[in-house]
């Protein structure tokens, strides 16, 4: 594995302080532990939506590239379903 490099970001001061209240309550072992596991998380996110694209690509389509139309189309039918999961999840726990 390839060392760690260091790097400057600059933060909202209030996702400052809620990343800080993760660290405080045990949830990362730093700061730099969990804006790692975030971003590494996020890249992973990228990495399987480029997947399922290609996969629908190859499969569904063909071989014929989606076009922008459609890929604006599927971003607001999978936004629409994460609101909904997560006012599911807001609702159950409440």
């Amino acid at each position: 594995m390839a060392p760690k490099k260091p790097i400057s970001v600059t933060l909202d001061p209030e996702v400052l302080e809620e990343l800080q209240r993760l660290v405080e309550a045990g949830e990362a072992s730093s700061l730099s532990a969990l804006i790692n596991e975030t971003m590494r998380s996020r890249v992973e996110r990228q990495r399987r939506a480029e997947q399922a694209r290609q996969y629908v690509e190859e499969n569904l389509l063909g071989g014929r590239p989606l076009t922008d139309e459609e890929l604006v189309e599927a971003r607001g039918m999978l936004a629409a379903s994460k609101a909904r999961s997560d006012a599911r999840r807001r609702g159950a726990a409440a």
